[in-house]
C-alpha cells in the first residue's frame, strides 16, 4: 500500500522555494556574487512591474458584498482590458484581463476581449497606461471618473 506525501512536504511552495534556491546558486556559480545581485534586481524589477500592472488592470473596480458578508464571484467587469494592438502582442493577450477572470484556466492565446457592455477597457495601451500610474495626480485624473462611472453601472445592474 502506498502512503500519501506528508502535506506540509507536498506543498507547491516547497517547489517554488526550491527553485528559487537553486536559480540563486546558478547564478553564484555563473557570476558570482555579482551574479546574484544582478539575479535579485531584476526579481525585483519584474515583481514591480506585475504589481503596477495589477494595479493598473483593477484600479478602482470593486466586488459586491453577498450573502452572509461574502464578496461575489469573479466576473468579466471586475478588471480592465487594454484592447489595443500594442498590448495585446507586447503581453501576450495578458491584456485580455476580464476573460481571463472569468475562465482562468483558459490558455492566453485563447482569450478574447468582452465587449465593451461586459467589462471596462483602458483608454490607453497597458504600457502607457503604466507609464501615467507613475503619476498619481494624473492617474486619478485619467482615471477617477471612468472608474466611478463603471462602478455606478454595474452597482445600477440587477
Amino acid at each position: 500500500m502506498r502512503h500519501a506525501a506528508h502535506p506540509r512536504l507536498s506543498h507547491p511552495y516547497n517547489s517554488y522555494v526550491l527553485g528559487a534556491i537553486a536559480t540563486l546558486f546558478a547564478a553564484w556559480l555563473i557570476g558570482g556574487w555579482r551574479g546574484v545581485l544582478v539575479l535579485v534586481l531584476l526579481a525585483a524589477h519584474a515583481q514591480m512591474q506585475l504589481l503596477l500592472s495589477d494595479y493598473v488592470q483593477h484600479y478602482g473596480l470593486r466586488r459586491r458584498t453577498v450573502e452572509h458578508g461574502r464578496l461575489e464571484a469573479v466576473a468579466s467587469h471586475h478588471s480592465w482590458n487594454a484592447p489595443q494592438w500594442f498590448s495585446d502582442y507586447l503581453m501576450l493577450a495578458a491584456p485580455r484581463h476580464s476573460d481571463h477572470h472569468a475562465h482562468p484556466g483558459k490558455p492566453y492565446p485563447e482569450l478574447i476581449l468582452p465587449s465593451a457592455d461586459e467589462a471596462p477597457s483602458l483608454p490607453y495601451s497597458l504600457p502607457v497606461m503604466a507609464l501615467i500610474a507613475l503619476s498619481p495626480r494624473r492617474w486619478r485624473r485619467l482615471m477617477d471618473g471612468r472608474a466611478r462611472a463603471w462602478q455606478d453601472r454595474i452597482n445600477a445592474a440587477p
